[in-house]
């Protein structure tokens, strides 16, 4: 029997990064006061993950070209095991990041082999007891992953005793009815921001008028009957575990003070972290706290893949 891992069931491409100091009009042109090309998309979440020291599956496909190379080369350097399928003469896909002096970002994004994952490419895994396994709603967006998801999910359901974070994901408003349907028999832990909170509460017929995001929080669990993770930027994250039935009441774990850099990346660094937590044995509060502090640290610095080390993040939290 192997060692409990982690499983990486989404997409990792290239980030063509842009630094400017505001969008450009339609049809107009800026120039960028920083720029850069790194691995990136499931990446930074990968990256977060070997920050803690964990170890980690990529399983999504991988193309054959330069922008694969730079992919390939990429997780190599992290020590990233890689036993997905290669794509032929199919390039991995890129996505434009630029990121203007609020921190807020905007992507354009091309699809690759990424997203091309043959439909049997996630039932074939094994899992064991404490593994733990990160899905993207990105994944959802691409037929073929979608289908190797769906299959992933009608293999393991009721069959497994370990941990699966979803992470929603800015697309989650394009996640099919049927779908979603599926995760919420799955019963992953769902970690999502302020507005896939809102677009989910939507979706479900949960929304009643002057909710907060504590009332998001505790609504989705219950509905869900499953934990769920509403991260709140400065503020931090709302946690309410609907797993159990009955009243659900919300828990707020702070956020870790920082000065906002560049917030690219920072919800990957928090789910990387979370899920190493949860590897390692920590229960769901002291990985949020982790994750919390992680995410902060991450955003006072230039970059996408920005995790500080485990005994940064560890440190930091004991102090704060």
């Amino acid at each position: 029997m192997r060692a409990p891992r982690i499983f990486h069931l989404a997409q990792v491409c290239v980030d063509i990064t842009l630094h400017i100091d505001h969008l450009p009009e339609r049809g107009g042109d800026v120039f960028a006061s920083n720029n850069g090309i790194s691995v990136g998309g499931g990446f930074n979440v990968l990256y977060a993950i070997r920050q803690m020291r964990a170890p980690v599956s990529y399983m999504g496909a991988i193309g054959s070209g330069p922008m694969a190379d730079i992919a390939r080369n990429g997780l190599k350097l992290i020590d990233v095991d890689t036993p997905g399928a290669v794509i032929a003469d199919v390039d991995t896909g890129f996505s434009i990041a630029m990121t203007e002096p609020n921190g807020e970002r905007t992507f354009v994004s091309t699809r690759g082999a990424e997203t091309m994952a043959p439909p049997d490419s996630y039932e074939k895994i094994a899992l064991v007891d404490g593994d733990v396994v990160y899905i993207s709603g990105y994944s959802f967006v691409h037929k073929s992953n979608a289908e190797a998801l769906r299959r992933f999910i009608r293999k393991n359901t009721g069959h497994f005793s370990g941990h699966i974070v979803f992470d929603s994901s800015p697309v989650i408003a394009d996640v099919s009815d049927e779908n979603l349907e599926m995760l919420k028999v799955l019963k992953p832990i769902w970690s999502v921001n302020e507005r896939e909170a809102r677009i989910l509460c939507r979706r479900f017929n949960l929304s009643i008028e002057g909710e907060t995001d504590e009332d998001r929080c505790a609504i989705l669990a219950r509905f869900l009957s499953a934990p769920v993770i509403i991260r709140v930027g400065a503020d931090g994250a709302w946690y309410g575990d609907g797993s159990a039935g009955g009243k659900v009441i919300a828990r707020h774990i702070p956020a870790y003070p920082t000065t906002v850099i560049d917030t690219n990346g920072a919800g990957d660094t928090h789910a990387g972290v979370l899920c190493a937590s949860l590897l390692q044995g920590r229960n769901l509060i002291d990985g949020l706290k982790l994750a919390n502090c992680a995410a902060g640290l991450s955003i006072s610095q230039f970059g996408p893949a920005t995790c500080p080390s485990r005994e940064t993040i560890e440190k930091s939290v004991s102090q704060h």
